[in-house]
């Protein structure tokens, strides 16, 4: 681990000037308080499943994330063609303040009429957040550096809902749910102030990426890069405007591919939902107690995009296929381990530890493959329309999600339990390893077209 933030520590201050690593920290605490808002639903589910004066049940918390997603998969709709035309800190900054708005408005609720309605405007909202990255990330950093910009933004969602889980779920041992609502909107309020200041639409000297790419490297390299920026600079799509854009996306078949891969991605990112119900009633915890230990699927999701800090630049295209396939192996290894894990008879505080590092290892797992190889495709094939590419991307991703959640909290709460939860999970699972291997397949066979 230190030798991994070494080397990020080292290639950012070597290669990358001062306002890219201030745009990268305002990009960083954005993203983290849009995150901590959204995530505070799922946080706050066992306390609010608890609260007998409110009377839910898990279909009623499935159905929270279902309307959730379904409000993501719109906000995807409005916000990449936004930001597209308004650009990405202006779309970032308005994201972050009606994330905290909006949670405001979820802990004032009375009903489960409010929390659904509140629920679907948050997620909305919080939409916002990865097209507006993804314009600043075009506009910051040169197209080889992507992965890496990418890798460690990704961290600020997993560390940001670690942080939050362990602080907020020690604040539910004391606390009533809606205060802790109402200082988890506070926070986000401080940020928006502070990312308002502090966040630039994109740099003002022209010659910004010429100065900063290192003498240093191959000749191989050198022309690597240069290609690279001629493809930023001369895109396809440079002159065409939003509909031909679209055409040109519907028309692709690795545009498809990506479509496919992501939906099976989020429906696994989606288990993060269920993590603290789950093993409230699996291993008879309090609600607090839940909420804290499901923070081991951030922290596997955390320590996932660390990993791919080091290695997400550095690898072909051939080799991130590869290590992505076989992590997505390890994701189906551990969620046969969560199904059939009962059949071993071993001891409750065993069985607990074992559920604990499966939960991990899939998010680990998986992370890397969600987060990295959609956006920065976005970025070198939508060009002017990346926004708009990304979240249309996302929007199956959240359709298929919403789908989900519908289903598995009804499937928890049927007789099969969380054993019929998990049967439907391996599926999703093993259909994910097919699609990251056959969209990253498809990437690799386009470099090489361009290498030729």
């Amino acid at each position: 681990m230190t030798a991994i933030l070494s080397t990020v520590q080292r290639d950012i201050m070597s290669n990358r000037p001062p306002q890219q690593l201030n745009i990268l920290i305002t990009m960083y605490l954005g993203y983290a308080a849009m995150m901590i808002c959204r995530q505070m639903i799922t946080i706050l589910s066992p306390a609010m499943l608890a609260d007998d004066t409110l009377g839910l049940t898990k279909t009623n918390l499935g159905d929270f994330a279902a309307y959730g997603t379904l409000g993501a998969l719109v906000g995807k709709l409005i916000w990449g063609p936004l930001a597209d035309k308004i650009g990405g800190s202006f779309t970032f900054l308005i994201g972050i303040f009606l994330s905290a708005l909006f949670v405001i408005a979820f802990g004032l609720s009375p009903n489960v009429m409010a929390f659904t309605g509140f629920s679907f405007l948050l997620y909305c909202t919080k939409s916002s957040g990865w097209p507006g990255m993804t314009k600043l990330v075009g506009e910051w950093y040169h197209p080889q550096h992507y992965g890496r910009a990418w890798s460690i933004l990704s961290t600020s969602s997993r560390f940001s809902v670690v942080l939050a889980t362990l602080f907020f779920g020690w604040l539910l041992s004391f606390m009533h749910w809606r205060s802790v609502a109402f200082i988890a909107a506070a926070f986000a309020i401080v940020i928006f102030i502070y990312c308002y200041f502090y966040l630039k639409e994109k740099p003002d000297n022209p010659n910004f990426f010429k100065e900063n790419i290192s003498d240093e490297g191959t000749p191989e390299q050198t022309i690597a890069s240069k290609q690279a920026l001629d493809n930023k600079y001369n895109h396809p799509l440079k002159d065409t405007g939003t509909i031909s854009g679209l055409v040109a996306f519907a028309k692709s078949p690795r545009v498809w591919l990506v479509v496919i891969m992501l939906m099976m991605l989020t429906c696994m990112m989606a288990f993060l939902d269920f993590v603290s119900v789950y093993l409230m009633e699996s291993y008879q915890l309090t609600p607090s107690q839940a909420a804290m230990a499901s923070t081991v699927f951030p922290i596997g999701s955390l320590v996932g995009l660390l990993a791919s800090i080091a290695f997400y630049d550095r690898f072909s295209k051939s080799g991130i296929r590869t290590v992505l396939t076989i992590a997505l192996l390890l994701s189906l290894f551990s969620v046969l381990t969560l199904k059939y894990l009962p059949l071993f008879n071993l001891s409750n505080e065993l069985n607990y530890l074992v559920a604990l590092a499966a939960i991990f290892f899939f998010a680990f797992s998986i992370s890397p493959a969600y987060y990295l190889p959609m956006s920065i495709f976005s970025i070198e094939y939508g060009g002017r329309h990346s926004a708009t590419l990304v979240c249309l991307i996302d929007a199956f991703g959240f359709a298929a999600s919403a789908t989900f959640a519908f289903i598995g909290g009804r499937l928890a709460d049927s007789a099969g339990g969380w054993s019929s939860f998990m049967n439907m999970l391996i599926i999703i699972s093993t259909i994910g390893i097919i699609s990251v291997w056959g969209f990253m397949h498809s990437e690799y066979k386009a470099a090489k077209k361009i290498a030729r």
